[in-house]
């Protein structure tokens, strides 16, 4: 439990520290403002990419007054649900009917509490590092009375604003080794990483899920960043983790993807029972940490640029596959049942490696019916005509706009 006096200082203090707070580079997520008089918005992402500093711009341009708690203090750990009407009391003083709530999903139970305050009349934006926010009961409690965005690092056009960067092949080269994390931008140390990296996989992953295997959860996480782009068998893992269950290890993917350590996509197809039963390829949250916190001596930079086109693609859509048939197209992306784009990554594409890149791709457009397809580079530009239609080369750069 936790006195009002106690919560109020928290909540003064917190409030201080906003109104006094360097706005940063604006967050642009889409919308419709009109619904937010009756559902609540929350924000969803991986830690420090921005959820606190979209909050802070948010009540920044309200233009009224609101009361805003950060649930991630180290005060508020003994907060419960019976604390409510302290807190009730609070924002009842604070006279606004706009609330924000930062990292809800570190308080239990949070979600009755929510949904009480969008019956009362609030207007609700909240945020939280798991994608599992809105699972369970919380998604039940606001079922039909919520929106719900994930925000990511910085993309290239927003890495470009801050870095004051022109597009071209620098500065996508750059933006591959470096990531779009802002903390990291600002300072340059890759300290930054091995503490982002300490925060996803213990307290979001370990803690959050209590697993007690932590040495193998550690071996796990090793091994997908090391393997980015590749394709994954939780089965094939068992020995070197020292776990006996293909279960367990994709529980743990599970749980890593919801933390948004890493993504996990599928192969295509329109049996779920295939792609549960083929591997998956494994892309990481952000090239910058994956670059930072990686093992190997000798980058692979084409696995990375795979990774950065993938998030790319991961920004605007869901439903991301890879095809396999005799060939392999590294990306199919579907709309409504419906796959309306194909995309290979490649960080150029000489006499050696063209044969491969464009018979997947042709593969693909041919079993799809689409007569474009896209191969992605770091810096060339060309048209081709084939039986299929017509294949792209785009740098990175402008593959990025057309998004």
């Amino acid at each position: 439990m936790i006195t009002k006096e106690e919560l109020g200082a928290v909540v003064a203090r917190q409030r201080q520290y906003e109104k006094q707070r360097d706005i940063g580079q604006k967050r642009m997520l889409a919308f419709n403002e009109a619904l937010l008089s009756s559902h609540a918005l929350d924000i969803t992402g991986v830690r420090r990419c921005g959820k606190s500093t979209f909050l802070t711009q948010r009540m920044r341009d309200l233009g009224e007054d609101w009361f805003f708690l950060n649930f991630e203090s180290p005060q508020l750990t003994s907060l419960e649900l019976r604390d409510a009407g302290r807190l009730d009391s609070l924002i009842e003083e604070a006279g606004t009917r706009n609330l924000f709530f930062d990292e809800v999903d570190q308080f239990k139970g949070w979600e009755h509490y929510v949904r009480q305050k969008l019956d009362e009349g609030y207007r609700i934006c909240l945020t939280g590092s798991n994608a599992s926010l809105l699972e369970g009961e919380l998604g039940t409690k606001l079922t039909g009375r919520h929106i719900s965005r994930e925000l990511y690092p910085f993309d290239y056009q927003e890495y470009l604003t801050f870095t004051k960067q022109l597009p071209g092949l620098e500065s996508t080269q750059a933006y591959m080794r470096q990531g779009g994390f802002p903390r990291f931008l600002q300072v340059m140390d890759e300290s930054i990483f091995w503490e982002l990296y300490d925060d996803i996989v213990y307290r979001d992953v370990i803690v959050h899920n209590g697993i007690r295997e932590v040495e193998s959860l550690k071996k796990l996480v090793a091994y997908l960043i090391e393997n980015i782009g590749c394709r994954f068998t939780a089965s094939k893992m068992l020995e070197s983790l020292s776990v006996s269950c293909a279960s367990t290890v994709s529980q743990w993917c599970d749980w890593l993807e919801k933390a948004f350590m890493f993504f996990f996509i599928p192969v295509f197809s329109d049996s779920v029972k295939k792609q549960l039963l083929n591997p998956r390829k494994v892309y990481c949250i952000d090239t910058g940490l994956e670059y930072a916190i990686s093992s190997r001596r000798i980058p692979n930079d084409g696995m990375r640029f795979e990774n950065m086109v993938f998030l790319a693609l991961r920004r605007h859509f869901r439903n991301i596959y890879y095809y396999n048939g005799k060939g392999e197209c590294d990306f199919v992306v579907s709309d409504r049942h419906a796959v309306s784009m194909l995309v290979q990554a490649c960080v150029s594409v000489t006499q050696d490696d063209m044969e491969r890149e464009f018979n997947g791709l042709r593969e693909a457009m041919k079993e799809f019916g689409l007569t474009e397809g896209f191969i992605v580079t770091e810096d060339q530009t060309d048209v081709f005509d084939v039986a299929e239609g017509r294949i792209h080369l785009l740098p990175f750069s402008k593959f990025t706009t057309l998004l």
